[in-house]
């Protein structure tokens, strides 16, 4: 958008051919004449558009701000959760009958209308599938945008007492807790974005959806069925898998040229990750147990990179994610963890020079789950075996627990440092620093070789500072400071920022913890 009053072709492109909404007079540039138009126009024009570019009018100015909300009569949105019907059932009434019925009422009252927005969200053995289809009916009938279905795990049975008050459809609902389907696709014509958690999903071959964002968390459907799904969807821009137990191969075969972001989180029966015709992805997060094969055709193109696994391997499992992992030359933010180290380091052992450049590299975060002597090895191996020439952030996070003597745990040979290789490094970020010896090492280190760093930011929490220093928490902090204060700096205009919780605002591309340390 230019000037105020003139409006935004990527989000009118129909609506600019019509001279009564634009001028081609200098003197009417400064003119706004589209918000000038009565309420009941204005909204209007908001009911032609999709759900995404109705709110983006809000940049147009501030009377067009918020005012998609009110495109369709209220509610335009809806969340319904068997947690709020429970506290408001009749009583004698059970928990499955108040939410059904709390739902019916609901939806009878709003009538078949438009809406923007559907949440249903309740427990398994609260609704039946004959339920379930009536409400998936009446969210296509009224075109919904945006639908989320949440199945959440059973409620344990609160007392005796309260499970003799159960009548016999209460007892025939739990019992077909597991047989809840959801066919795909949904019949909703304007259907953009679907998001799926604990319950079956079921696909058969059909026509092409306008589906842009699809989320599963813990859905069951095989491997076929996820492949019918992404191939009736031409226009999807970000596919989220996680906790789907039952995939063997994971195989991604976008349908067009959309596939933005993918990310597939803890699906541990899977062995196989394989991404063809996905030419825009940009994004791929990955955690869970090593695959044993991982295939991206457009790893090229990747610009933004999550790789990290939560499980303890005794064992390096046969993988080829590292070759895969090389062929990364143009992203620009990524994400290791400590278990993702040790493979490169193992694989780059004996190498002499750098085995590859990531010459576009500005934002390096790793996950360490250990600091052991082995662990602050695998680190100066990444540094040494791939050179990062641009890199201007990193983000550390050590582990929580209080691992001070890890470092004792095998006699190995340290590390040399690398050289030279943090000259453009202006900002690290080190959370749950306890002052152990490896992570002094590691300190110590950073300060050392990052000549032009600007600041230090190191962050240490009273939970994870060493007991016998947990009476007098901030004698302890004192020193930790005072520590840090005398390391020998390479720049002399790095500030060092310590303090006890994360108050700095200065956060990580992948922010979103898919585990705890």
């Amino acid at each position: 958008m230019g000037k105020r009053g003139r409006m935004c072709p990527d989000l009118f492109p129909d609506l600019l051919e019509c001279s009564s909404f634009s001028s081609s007079s200098p003197a009417n540039d400064d003119v706004d004449r589209i918000s000038e138009l009565p309420d009941v126009l204005r909204l209007h024009i908001l009911s032609l558009l999709p759900l995404k570019s109705a709110i983006r009018t809000g940049v147009l100015s501030s009377k067009w701000r918020g005012l998609w909300a009110h495109r369709w009569p209220d509610p335009s949105s809806l969340f319904l959760s068997s947690c709020s019907a429970s506290s408001s059932a009749p009583t004698g009434s059970t928990e499955e009958d108040a939410f059904v019925s709390t739902t019916n009422r609901c939806l009878a009252k709003r009538g078949r209308r438009r809406i923007d927005s559907l949440v249903l969200s309740f427990h398994q053995g609260q609704v039946l599938q004959s339920d379930l289809k009536q409400w998936l009916d009446y969210a296509a009938a009224c075109s919904v945008e945006d639908f989320h279905l949440y199945v959440l795990p059973a409620e344990p049975a609160s007392a005796a007492s309260s499970q003799t008050r159960r009548n016999n459809n209460s007892i025939n609902r739990r019992r077909s807790a597991s047989s809840l389907i959801f066919h795909f696709p949904m019949d909703s014509p304007l259907l953009i974005r679907l998001s799926l958690r604990g319950i079956h999903l079921s696909a058969a071959n059909s026509a092409s959806t306008r589906l842009e964002i699809l989320a599963l968390h813990s859905v069951t459907l095989s491997d076929a069925a996820l492949r019918k799904v992404v191939a009736a969807c031409p226009l999807l821009r970000c596919l989220d898998i996680r906790r789907c137990r039952d995939f063997r191969r994971i195989q991604i075969s976008a349908s067009g040229p959309h596939l933005k972001s993918l990310t597939v989180v803890d699906c541990p029966k899977a062995n196989e990750l394989i991404v063809t015709s996905a030419p825009g992805l940009r994004s791929f997060r990955f955690c869970g147990t090593f695959l044993s094969r991982y295939s991206i055709e457009n790893a090229y193109g990747l610009e933004e990179v999550y790789f990290t696994s939560a499980v303890p391997n005794l064992s390096l499992p046969n993988s080829n994610w590292v070759s895969s992992f090389e062929r990364l030359a143009n992203v620009t933010a990524l994400t290791l963890c400590s278990h993702a180290l040790q493979y490169i380091a193992v694989r780059g052992a004996g190498k002499v020079g750098p085995m590859r450049s990531l010459y576009r590299l500005e934002e390096l975060q790793l996950l360490m789950l250990m600091m052991s002597d082995t662990s602050l090895n695998d680190l100066f191996s990444f540094l040494r075996l791939y050179q990062c020439p641009v890199l201007e952030r990193l983000f550390v996070e050590l582990p929580t627990c209080n691992d001070q003597h890890a470092e004792n745990f095998m006699e190995i040979e340290d590390e040399e440092p690398p050289k030279d290789c943090l000259d453009k490094l202006k900002t690290i970020k080190v959370r749950n620093y306890k002052g152990h010896h490896n992570e002094v090492r590691l300190v110590q280190y950073l300060l050392l070789k990052a000549t032009n760093l600007n600041s230090l930011v190191v962050i240490v929490s009273r939970e994870s500072l060493e007991p016998e220093y947990s009476k007098e928490p901030s004698s302890r902090l004192r020193f930790l400071h005072l520590q840090l204060s005398l390391f020998t700096k390479a720049s002399e205009n790095a500030q060092i920022v310590f303090c006890e919780c994360d108050i700095d605002g200065f956060q990580p591309t992948h922010s979103e913890a898919f585990f705890k340390f």
